[in-house]
């Protein structure tokens, strides 16, 4: 496999231009089926999986991309079980690893959940249910610090839920922002 500190400049911006163009696309769609159906389908993120792995490995960063997949899958599979997110949600952030890579997917994780907050926070206000969202954080947070400490499974099951919100907008915004951040030359994080 060709690695991509033997190719010239060009062409390695190039690969890397293109690799962010098709995480653009995938996450637009994602956020597009979120929107409309709030679910997104297995046939966008198995593929796109798929696609984030083989641009990784063809730029030289297979592992690096296979360590992103795991890692963005591990950082909001929580989410999931604690019944926040979706399955779809998940599996989209693993999909996202496999474009980034280790350590990059920790950013746009961080930026995801930063979109999500504050898309969260306006969706309170608009509904003005924010009272509401604050009681249900706050009862989340003392509930499941309880169910850990007894050596229980923590849920927020059964709190009064201000909405349905289709998390692909986060997740969509949050990989947009961390790439227009590196390419704005702001330079690595991590």
């Amino acid at each position: 496999m060709l690695e991509l500190s033997a190719l010239p400049a060009a062409h390695a911006s190039t690969l890397a231009l293109m690799r962010d163009g098709v995480l653009a696309a995938v996450v637009l769609a994602a956020m597009a089926f979120d929107l409309k159906s709030f679910r997104i389908p297995n046939r966008l993120t198995y593929p796109a999986a798929l696609v984030g792995l083989l641009l990784s490995a063809w730029v030289g960063q297979g592992l690096s991309g296979l360590a992103g997949l795991g890692l963005g899958f591990a950082l909001l599979l929580p989410l999931w079980l604690l019944r926040v997110l979706g399955a779809g949600d998940v599996k989209l952030m693993a999909a996202v690893g496999a474009f980034l890579g280790f350590p990059e997917i920790v950013g746009a994780v961080l930026m995801s959940f930063i979109a999500g907050g504050v898309l969260a926070v306006g969706y309170a206000l608009w509904l003005r249910q924010s009272g509401q969202m604050l009681r249900n954080v706050q009862q989340a947070v003392v509930a499941n610090v309880f169910a850990i400490a007894s050596g229980q499974r923590p849920s927020v099951a059964g709190m009064p839920s201000i909405g349905k919100l289709p998390y692909g907008i986060g997740i969509c915004v949050g990989t947009l922002a961390w790439l227009a951040y590196r390419h704005l030359g702001e330079g690595q994080l991590f």
